[in-house]
């Protein structure tokens, strides 16, 4: 009895310690799996700071973007129309019609479109129809894209036309049937949203001036410049067809004839401006070089709008377009640069003398107005200082056009003479606007009568001795 006992503490022991150590191990799995929890959170929260560390490293530039963005959104929304201006764009294409030419058919406002969430902006579109030439198609185009606002074409058509019967031309060209998509942006103002306060805002704005300037500069839209037909042809139109067989149009023989003329005419005028540019060209060659080729240029545009519609062939209009409306443009351009200063600001004393002569002759010959002209157009290379030897030249010249001015301003005034009494012994008198006045005697202020004589009154007007023909 007292061995099994024994063996009963025994085993019992042994189960006891079994059962320690399997709870031990046990623990120690329990304790293992805790601690590698820990470590993942641990882990996922220092993967968590560091996305918010990087995040918050972000902030400064992203504080800065909002800044700009903030200051130029003015800018960006001013090129946007509002409601008012939506109604100008809409009269201010039928002003653009009327400066192309074109017959306008149709223009139909599609249904707004929110573009956005937040509703700040809303898109709206037109369709236009209309028949234009390919030119005027083109010139409409450009006043749109050129237009205060922001009005974006977004898509065009042209269906060609198939006539070129005169009837069916306008300033010569074939119309065509053109239909637009117009685009643009209207700003519906701020939503209700509460905008993010920024600390230190004045300070940080202050520090990004430069960068809001540049910023700025992105809201200006670039503009499509047409600069005409510049010579070329309508590439929808087939250009064997045109004068040739249209029988209600010239013959191209005398078409011919007509552009031949208009080529010779603006190739001499080209030729007289070049000798006006030349550097050995005197100032007064200039003048009358330059009255020419003014005079000339002044026919040309009077006749051009006349004769353009007669020119209906296809070659000869390109050829027109290129050889004349083209060369009388840059004419106008050349004529209107000032001439290159010669290194002498002041007239050679050769040409001074040259306009002494030619002054006295027109004072002599009664034209005072060609006198006047020649001295302004050369006044300021005459302002020569007293001690150069040209000095008494260009006093002399001054001395000419005053005496030029003074007896134009005399001519222009009022006065009528209605009568003179001659005494040989004594003071004669005169009638004039129905006053008397006697040698000696002020009219007003500026003019005394000098002499009388039968056949003319001698005044003395502004310091220059005067007549006056009964």
């Amino acid at each position: 009895m007292p061995n099994w006992s024994v063996k009963k503490q025994l085993v019992a022991i042994l189960g006891g310690g079994a059962l320690v150590a399997g709870l031990a191990v046990g623990g120690v799995f329990y304790a293992q799996g805790l601690i590698e929890e820990v470590e993942a959170n641990i882990e996922a929260k220092q993967q968590s700071l560091a996305a918010a560390d990087a995040k918050l490293a972000q902030v400064p530039g992203l504080e800065k973007e909002v800044v700009v963005l903030r200051e130029n959104l003015g800018e960006f929304v001013k090129i946007l129309p509002d409601t008012k201006d939506l109604a100008d764009f809409l009269r201010m294409v039928n002003q653009f019609q009327r400066q192309c030419g074109i017959v306008g058919t149709s223009l139909m406002l599609r249904p707004q479109t929110e573009a956005g969430a937040g509703g700040r902006f809303s898109r709206i579109e037109y369709t236009y129809e209309s028949t234009a030439t390919i030119w005027q198609f083109l010139k409409l185009m450009s006043l749109i894209e050129n237009y205060e606002r922001f009005i974006s074409i977004t898509e065009f058509s042209i269906q060609s036309g198939d006539k070129v019967r005169k009837d069916d031309l306008r300033d010569g060209e074939v119309v065509h049937t053109v239909r637009l998509t117009m685009q643009t942006y209207k700003y519906n103002g701020t939503t209700s949203t509460k905008e993010v306060q920024i600390p230190d805002y004045e300070q940080l704005k202050e520090s990004l001036r430069e960068e809001i300037f540049k910023s700025s500069r992105l809201a200006r839209v670039a503009k499509f410049d047409y600069r005409g037909q510049q010579g070329r042809r309508d590439i929808l139109v087939d250009p064997r067809l045109g004068g040739e067989g249209d029988s209600s149009s010239l013959p191209a023989a005398e078409q011919r004839k007509i552009l031949d003329s208009y080529v010779k005419a603006t190739q001499e005028l080209r030729e007289m401006l070049q000798r006006m540019k030349r550097a050995d060209t005197t100032m007064f060659e200039q003048y009358a070089l330059e009255k020419r080729v003014r005079e000339g240029m002044q026919k040309l545009a009077t006749d051009l709008e006349q004769d353009a519609a007669r020119i209906t062939f296809s070659p000869y209009r390109v050829r027109w377009a290129k050889e004349v409306v083209a060369v009388l443009e840059d004419l106008r351009s050349g004529v209107d640069q000032p001439l290159a200063a010669a290194r002498d600001p002041y007239l050679p004393a050769a040409e001074m003398e040259q306009l002494l002569v030619a002054m006295g002759n027109d004072c002599n010959q009664g034209n005072l107005e060609e006198a006047k002209n020649r001295f302004e157009t050369v006044a300021s290379r005459l302002l020569v200082p007293a001690e150069d030897p040209r000095h008494a030249l260009a006093v002399r010249a001054k001395a000419l056009h005053t005496k030029a001015s003074t007896a134009l301003e005399f001519r222009g005034l009022e006065l009528k003479i209605q009568g003179v009494v001659v005494h040989r012994g004594g003071r004669s008198a005169v009638l004039i606007n129905g006053d008397v006045y006697e040698e000696g005697d002020f009219v007003n202020s500026n003019l005394l009568v000098k002499r009388i004589e039968e056949e003319q009154v001698w005044f003395v007007f502004r310091g220059l001795t005067v007549a006056r023909t009964r």
